[in-house]
């Protein structure tokens, strides 16, 4: 007895020895990794910082404070009745979640993601149906498939429409199958009593959070902009190909990688890489369901994105059977953009405006909860 409990304890202590180790060895390599090719990581995390103050930013921030004003006032549910026989029947989902599921096709990446989260956090939803949600609520938003990808990077107006739809059709597919064999919800909403908040309060705390969410993106972003940037020369020497596997982890850089490559191959692999969404884009949701306090199985989240991106390419493809043949004889609307994006430092304004906006998100975030403690003492 006595020989079975030391063995056990001898087990315990080998583990945490082992996961030290890994953690001490894993610090080290990034450490060497930061001091090999500091030049290269700094360039990528400047593209990073430039991508999220001339585009996240100015795109994501006003849907983020828009949605989270919804999913916290209760007006969210006024939306949520007018497209609730579509996500009811459609997606087996209750009445509350209507809204989030219309914003998550309009506002990009992290919207819907975040609206789910906050409903499971006001008790709209159940946890179930909030997770169910990213099975096929995280969504590129329209301008960006359209005129970044369609447009600037394929050069073509009516490949970015295609990409849409594909895009579209693949998130409801996805909303299908993951609800196959589920009861219809009932059209009365469900008796969970959700928090709510008065307007002003509302939007008060919409502000905050989706700045203290900005910063979390945002951070992401730049993270995997300096990942990518290292790995991009690594990648480099097993061929031209393997740079496309860069875009599994930023969705942006890889669909511009992949604009590269002529023909359906470059189109398939983009509209697979928008549906599927990158590990920054999954990182991100990851990281609003954990703010929230709620749990997830990020197995789960990344094996669904997989079935989203094959998805969409058996749509595209399809489509681009039909419809191509018609509408792709013509030239190129706009010229391919250049796979080289401009650094800060062609921009000498950019780096102090990105500072600019992290100080002022941090004394917002600062000032109001300083704001809201005092209150309720």
């Amino acid at each position: 007895m006595a020989f079975a409990a030391g063995l056990k304890r001898d087990k315990k202590f080998n583990s945490i020895l082992l996961l030290r180790f890994s953690a001490v060895s894993l610090a080290l390599g990034a450490a060497w990794v930061l001091l090999s090719d500091a030049k290269t990581i700094c360039n990528g995390i400047q593209n990073g910082m430039s991508l999220c103050v001339e585009v996240v930013i100015p795109s994501l921030f006003p849907f983020m404070v828009f949605t989270t004003f919804l999913a916290l006032s209760g007006l969210a549910d006024i939306i949520s009745g007018i497209v609730s026989p579509v996500t009811r029947r459609l997606f087996r989902l209750p009445r509350q979640a209507g809204a989030a599921v219309l914003m998550s096709f309009i506002g990009g990446f992290p919207v819907g993601g975040r609206m789910a989260a906050k409903l499971i956090k006001n008790k709209s939803v159940s946890p179930e149906d909030g997770q169910r949600m990213l099975c096929f609520c995280i969504n590129a938003g329209p301008s960006f498939i359209l005129t970044a990808v369609g447009i600037q990077m394929f050069g073509n107006r009516f490949i970015g429409g295609m990409m849409l739809c594909a895009h579209i059709l693949a998130s409801c597919t996805a909303g299908v199958l993951s609800s196959f064999g589920r009861p219809v919800p009932s059209r009365k909403p469900a008796s969970r009593n959700p928090v709510r908040v008065p307007l002003i309060q509302a939007l008060i705390q919409a502000v905050i959070d989706s700045a203290n969410g900005m910063l979390v993106l945002c951070s992401f972003i730049i993270l995997f902009s300096g990942v990518t940037a290292w790995l991009e020369p690594v990648a480099m020497n097993f061929g031209e190909n393997a740079r496309l596997s860069l875009g599994i982890l930023e969705v942006t850089k890889g669909c511009l990688q992949a604009s590269a490559f002529p023909g359906l191959l470059g189109e398939l692999t983009a509209v697979f890489l928008l549906s599927f969404s990158g590990l920054s884009v999954i990182a991100q949701v990851l990281a609003g369901f954990t703010a929230e306090g709620l749990s997830i199985q990020p197995v789960k989240v990344i094996l669904w994105r997989i079935v989203n991106g094959v998805c969409a390419v058996g749509w595209y493809f399809a489509i681009r059977t039909f419809l191509g043949r018609f509408f792709l004889k013509a030239e190129p609307v706009f010229l391919r953009i250049s796979q080289q994006r401009p650094s800060l430092a062609s921009r000498p304004m950019t780096l102090p405006l990105t500072f600019c906006l992290i100080a002022v998100c941090a004394i917002t975030i600062l000032t109001a909860e300083n704001s809201f403690s005092s209150s309720a003492k």
